[in-house]
């Protein structure tokens, strides 16, 4: 813990006393007086990115306006050197709200913050250079639509095993296509009906092998069918026979709705255990 005789140095360091100039032109968006702390050929070490120059550090300065209305709040500043030396280390809590796309998610309105560590090197009076660790992670769980959107995948799953077929209604979005080499449907009324005709010839029940996002907008589900042959189906008739097949599917969303769905299901295994012919 700093002690008190710490504090004051650091609160009597130049380097500390330039960052706080940098941070309050930072939270006013004030981009002329960025430029009087900031070195002409000032680089940026950051993950994921890499600026070099006093202008495209003042465009991303701008883009991180634009995108969350950033601000910026002080927990620590830590001179590095003798004198206050040439180097400063801050820890600093950011603020804001997600306004456009980030990490390939769209604008969610949320409130957001995350922390980041940096160290600053003086020169001449100025920010000359910068390296930055940001828990992006935590990020970009905040602005992520994957808990929503597997939330509503596995609801699908929930009412197709429950047969609650009008409650699909609200899972699909109205534009919503269905593309499988076994069928190819437009419209999740007629994707309903082949749900229900399987129910009624195969009386199955889904069972969840696996389901994981795959950012920004698509759901990846893995399941297996275990049913039995107890009407009409492929031209079979029924003999009680169990059967069980797997499927392979990608569900693509639009706000927490199912617009979109690829199939890959083993339709050939399940003809042959009902005993039909394959070509």
């Amino acid at each position: 813990m700093p002690t008190s005789e710490s504090t004051s140095t650091a609160e009597n360091s130049p380097s500390v006393a330039l960052y706080r100039r940098f941070l309050d032109a930072f939270n006013a968006a004030d981009y002329d007086a960025v430029a009087q702390v900031i070195g002409e050929d000032f680089t940026d070490h950051h993950p994921g990115f890499e600026i070099k120059g006093l202008d495209d550090y003042l465009a991303a300065l701008r883009a991180a306006h634009a995108t969350y209305g950033l601000q910026g709040e002080l927990q620590e500043a830590l001179p590095v050197g003798a004198e206050g030396g040439d180097k400063v280390v801050t820890r600093v809590r950011l603020t804001g709200t997600h306004g456009d796309t980030v990490f390939g998610f769209p604008a969610t309105g949320r409130r957001v913050e995350w922390t980041t560590t940096e160290i600053w090197r003086v020169e001449d009076g100025r920010f000359v250079e910068r390296w930055a660790q940001d828990d992006l992670l935590g990020l970009r769980e905040q602005v992520s639509t994957d808990a929503a959107n597997l939330a509503t995948v596995q609801a699908v799953s929930d009412a197709v095993n429950e047969r609650r077929y009008d409650d699909l209604d609200e899972l699909f979005g109205p534009t919503f296509r269905d593309n499988n080499p076994a069928w190819d449907v437009a419209s999740l009324d007629e994707l309903k009906v082949i749900i229900k005709a399987a129910h009624d010839a195969l009386d199955f029940t889904v069972h969840l092998d696996a389901l994981y996002p795959a950012a920004p907008d698509k759901v990846i589900m893995h399941i297996t069918f275990h049913g039995k042959h107890v009407a009409p189906f492929f031209g079979k008739e029924p003999d009680g026979r169990e059967v069980s097949w797997t499927s392979l599917e990608v569900y693509r969303l639009e706000d927490a709705k199912v617009v979109e769905r690829w199939v890959q299901a083993d339709t050939a295994g399940l003809m042959r255990q009902l005993g039909v012919e394959l070509p």
